[in-house]
């Protein structure tokens, strides 16, 4: 069975104008735009008091080379 990462979705809905914006700053900043957007509903709800659960990276089977 494949793990899921991310098991609910959401759309948003913006036109030309704003994704020809979000495009250009996400790639500006090596982001995708759902990172983003995922980014700065964290931020904006941090900044209003609420607890965020940060996600945690997953698990690879690589150990690091470090010693």
């Amino acid at each position: 069975m494949r793990d899921k990462i991310k098991d609910k979705r959401l759309q948003v809905w913006v036109d030309t104008d704003e994704f020809d914006c979000l495009q250009k700053y996400a790639r500006k900043n090596h982001l995708t735009i759902s990172e983003l957007i995922r980014g700065w509903i964290h931020e904006v709800m941090k900044r209003e008091g609420y607890k965020i659960k940060e996600p945690l990276l997953p698990e690879t089977k690589i150990k690091s080379r470090r010693k």
